[in-house]
């Protein structure tokens, strides 16, 4: 009966330490580092300010000439707002991540 138990204890926690996250190339929006969408709605000073980005996408996307194709599908650049835009608009980018974080005090 102790063997039961047991064994049925096991069984409900394997079950729920199952993890419920859906890979990226499920997930419908793109995924976006918060300190990158932070300096994206800043008000903008100048329109020539930039920010470095790594950028993972579905597909290869050789055609935006600003990004620097790293391994695989892993793409970084400086970007500028309207360049990040149009990334942010395209369906083949699964997630943008801040390549120059700075340290808060």
């Amino acid at each position: 009966m102790k063997r039961f138990v047991v064994f049925s204890f096991i069984v409900i926690l394997m079950f729920g330490c199952i993890s419920t996250n859906k890979p990226l190339e499920t997930k419908p929006v793109i995924s976006v580092d918060p300190y990158v969408m932070n300096w994206f709605k800043k008000p903008a000073a100048l329109s020539s300010e930039k920010i470095a980005v790594l950028v993972l996408s579905k597909e290869s996307l050789k055609e935006y000439g600003f990004l620097k194709h790293n391994k695989g599908n892993y793409y970084t650049g400086r970007l500028t707002r309207d360049q990040l835009k149009l990334l942010l608009n395209d369906k083949r980018v699964l997630r943008i991540s801040g390549g120059e974080q700075k340290l808060q005090h």
